[in-house]
């Protein structure tokens, strides 16, 4: 196995990942953590996200001005933003109702003055509201379990005046912002990544909460209005939709490139996590059913089909012995993702780049290969892999402990996970 010199380009054969040294140009590990909050990257809570100066230096780097970027497992709109302001124009999609409602709030700038007016006149209505209705009583038996009538009351008062808000693009702003602040105004535990109830929970008004919060974004709006206005090309487009990465509703060869970061099998359930806003805005009704749409989630209609790749039976076979639930779920996992990945290069122009930003972990100790995982599956489809970049995680809010059962925990005497991550860096080099 030969050493790797700098950024020298290689490809899957000829290295192990483990030896590949951290790219410090990569890392930036001088931004302070309110250095990733500019514009409007602050305007709500996502757990996992990659940080903007990293979006920022792929788009630049693999793309021009006014080409097309798309981020297939697009989140709360990381690429896109940084696309905006970097004249590109961009395509975000996600399976998850509540992903393409913060990124539509993200993407959007507002006039300031007409928001300020619409804002005094919001927050008036809640205040002087003589509305005393037990909207608690009749509510999902979920959010039941989460929030205190009180407070629950509070809430619906505040969803009720926004959905008055006639002009979307505000309403949408607005929904962002009471999504935001629904967990801190729930039982759930404010250090837990993971649902959990905390039954100590300092009660704090929903009201201020809103209002706080609503102080914040307008001003983020305000600073994301005038980076737009900065740049020369202020009429990129953003188009945010719904949609499965398996199967993009997207023609053949029409993106200029793809920057995206699959989801962890192993880490989050993310209807867990957005419960409360999937709940509070009516896209969901039941969490299993809807789980059963995402990536790597076993149903009762999931077929024992295997990816193409030989680290991902080995470590499957591996994880049978252990959990061989798990093992099912990773084995239909590794195939979604060879299947979403298929879908990429099919939307991905000729000459054109995917870059992946995705990290191992480690179950049951197991260790769980995602980046080697997916180099094979691209270059078994027939890509080439121009570059791999390791970089250190300090950034992501991913949970960055398991116990001796591979539960995640907090205390950080256990075994830390989650050290780095890897930016694979694939070209499609002919038509498909």
């Amino acid at each position: 196995m030969r050493k790797l010199r700098g950024s020298e380009t290689v490809t899957f054969k000829d290295f192990n990942l483990d030896i590949l040294p951290y790219d410090e140009d990569w890392s930036f590990a001088d931004i302070p953590n309110q250095g990733y909050y500019y514009a409007t990257h602050g305007y709500h809570h996502y757990h996992a996200k990659f940080i903007p100066q990293l979006a920022k230096k792929i788009i630049c780097k693999y793309s021009q001005k006014g080409d097309i970027i798309l981020d297939p497992f697009g989140g709360c709109g990381t690429t896109l933003v940084e696309a905006k302001l970097n004249e590109r124009n961009s395509i975000g999609i996600d399976i998850s109702h509540i992903a393409v409602l913060i990124s539509k709030a993200k993407t959007r700038f507002i006039d300031e003055r007409r928001l300020q007016k619409k804002n005094i006149e919001l927050i008036k209505k809640i205040k002087s509201s003589k509305d005393k209705r037990n909207y608690y009583k009749n509510a999902h038996p979920r959010l039941q379990y989460w929030f205190f009538p009180g407070q629950f009351n509070k809430l619906k008062i505040i969803d009720k005046f926004i959905k008055q808000e006639r002009d979307s693009v505000i309403r949408i702003f607005y929904q962002c912002c009471l999504s935001h602040i629904l967990k801190q105004c729930s039982r759930w535990y404010s250090k837990s990544v993971k649902p959990m109830r905390d039954y100590k929970k300092k009660r704090i008004c929903p009201f201020k909460a809103f209002e706080k919060h609503l102080t914040y974004m307008t001003k983020k709006n305000s600073e994301f209005k005038t980076y737009i206005e900065s740049i020369k090309n202020k009429n990129t487009f953003c188009y945010v939709k719904r949609g499965d990465a398996r199967k993009l509703n997207l023609p053949n060869n029409s993106v200029d490139l793809i920057v995206t970061s699959p989801p962890y099998v192993t880490s989050y359930e993310y209807v867990d996590l957005h419960q409360l806003s999937l709940l509070w805005f009516n896209f969901i009704k039941d969490l299993k059913i809807a789980k059963e749409a995402y990536i790597g989630t076993l149903s009762p209609k999931s077929k024992g089909h295997e990816c193409n790749s030989k680290i991902a039976k080995e470590i499957i076979w591996q994880l049978r012995e252990k959990d061989k639930f798990l093992a099912n779920r990773i084995n239909k996992y590794y195939y979604d993702l060879e299947l979403a990945y298929r879908e990429f290069i099919r939307v991905l122009k000729t000459k054109k780049y995917l870059c992946l930003i995705i990290g191992n972990t480690e179950y049951r100790k197991t260790q769980i290969l995602n980046a080697e995982v997916s180099i094979e599956l691209l270059e078994n489809i027939g890509v080439k892999i121009s570059k791999i970049v390791k970089r250190k995680l300090g950034s992501k809010k991913l949970t960055p402990y398991r116990d001796n059962m591979g539960r995640f925990t907090n205390n950080a005497g256990k075994r830390k996970i989650y050290q780095n991550e890897y930016v694979i860096v694939a070209q499609k080099d002919k038509s498909y």
